[in-house]
């Protein structure tokens, strides 16, 4: 049993009590002897009288100097509070201080841990405490990455809620849209066939024409509508075919550009494209790549005003591991888009707040547009530029790496 003057030595050495004996009093030095916690004999003013081994262990590293002769100065430096809480309690006996915890971050336990120890004081009579010091150190290690894992379980709960509280507001929202987009041209076409039936007779050829023009494009607004429904049901089954081959990303991207050209005209906004003056060649699904690109021009048309300008750039990229890549920007001068908005409008179902109740439609062309790019190995993305407006950038592969299950591949 450890005492300052005498060292560390073999139980029995020194009775609690020097006029006691018996039995039961070396049972009691035995169990203190091999005690798996720290157990001290101190007086009021924190001199150890008697330690058991484990103190030693437990506090050596944290004595100045190595000097265990007093149990307060041991422990000034990670818990200086220790000897004010004692003297705090006065002369009663019982409980001092309880599981009073005592970090040394700068030390580590027998197994690795950050040291932080337990100590519970007793008063046992006069000037006669009772120091209890346990290792605690895996203990507090598991109790705060259980508080950590809780947190973290809890915050993931309320942002799941979150994400579905507005999954679902996107859900009616869509469903509101898609209603009016639907209801709208089918209005259209009955309205205009019933006009045309009613008057069919009186009416002079030319107007009866306009009837059938408006029926025609109510139709044909409600089929690419469908059509657009079909898409995102198949993308998210994981059933849409495409075909890629190998072609003039420059010859694609001017036709695609003169189709847009009556729509650019009829509102006013002036069309520009600019391409390198040679071919560039890249693997592409024409007819998915085509309608990715038509869903930009179309909106960058719409939200620019009139007498705005519209820009479509393809250039050649490179990404960081050199490969080189098919950029394809398209510029507007419309409102632009929120800041806080910018990772949603390529959410199903969702739209921004600056276009979904004007010119905007049921909200699912920037989603197809976007899967239909990945699809190609590339990604869409949006900035606003600085003088007003949108980019939107478009970015793949000239030559895709194809997927395992792919079987739809025509390079030509």
């Amino acid at each position: 049993m450890y005492k300052p003057s005498e060292g560390l030595a073999e139980p029995p050495v020194a009775p609690w009590d020097e006029s006691a004996a018996g039995e039961e009093h070396e049972a009691l030095i035995q169990f203190m002897y091999m005690a798996p916690i720290g157990l001290v004999q101190l007086s009021e003013d924190g001199t150890v009288r008697m330690a058991n081994p484990m103190t030693v262990q437990l506090l050596l590293p944290v004595a100045p100097g190595g000097d265990l002769s007093n149990f307060f100065t041991t422990l000034e430096g990670p818990a200086p509070e220790l000897r004010a809480l004692a003297a705090f309690t006065g002369p009663e006996e019982g409980p001092v201080i309880q599981d009073h915890r005592v970090a040394v971050p700068a030390l580590r336990n027998p197994s690795g841990y950050p040291l932080v120890l337990a100590i519970s004081l007793l008063r046992l009579g006069r000037d006669h405490l009772m120091a209890l010091v346990s290792d605690v150190s895996e203990a507090v290690l598991r109790e705060t990455q259980l508080r950590a894992a809780e947190a973290w379980h809890k915050q993931s709960l309320t942002l799941a809620l979150e994400a579905a509280e507005t999954a679902d507001r996107a859900k009616s929202e869509f469903l509101a849209n898609i209603s009016h987009e639907l209801r709208t041209p089918m209005h259209a076409i009955s309205s205009f066939a019933r006009l045309g039936q009613e008057r069919f007779d009186a009416a002079p050829r030319e107007k009866l024409g306009r009837y059938f023009d408006n029926i025609d494009g109510s139709a044909t607004r409600l089929m690419r509508l469908l059509n657009d429904l079909l898409d995102l049901a198949k993308i998210e089954a994981g059933k849409l075919t495409y075909v890629f081959k190998l072609q003039d990303a420059s010859a694609l991207l001017q036709s695609l550009v003169g189709e847009f050209q009556a729509m650019a005209n009829s509102r006013g906004v002036r069309l520009e494209f600019t391409s390198p003056p040679t071919a560039m060649r890249a693997e592409l699904d024409d007819g998915r790549f085509r309608q990715a690109l038509a869903n930009l021009l179309s909106n960058a048309i719409k939200f620019s005003p009139e007498g705005g300008t519209v820009t479509v750039e393809l250039r050649l990229g490179v990404i960081a591991s050199g490969a080189e890549t098919l950029v394809v920007e398209v510029a507007d001068q419309g409102p632009g888009i929120p800041a806080d908005e910018m990772d949603l409008i390529f959410d199903k179902f969702a739209q921004s707040s600056k276009t979904k109740t004007g010119a905007g439609g049921a909200g699912l062309g920037l989603p197809i547009a976007s899967e239909l790019i990945a699809a190609h190995g590339g990604c869409l993305s949006v900035e606003n530029r600085p003088t007003g407006g949108a980019r939107f950038r478009v970015e793949t592969p000239l030559l895709r790496e194809p997927a395992a299950t792919e079987t739809s591949l025509d390079v030509a």
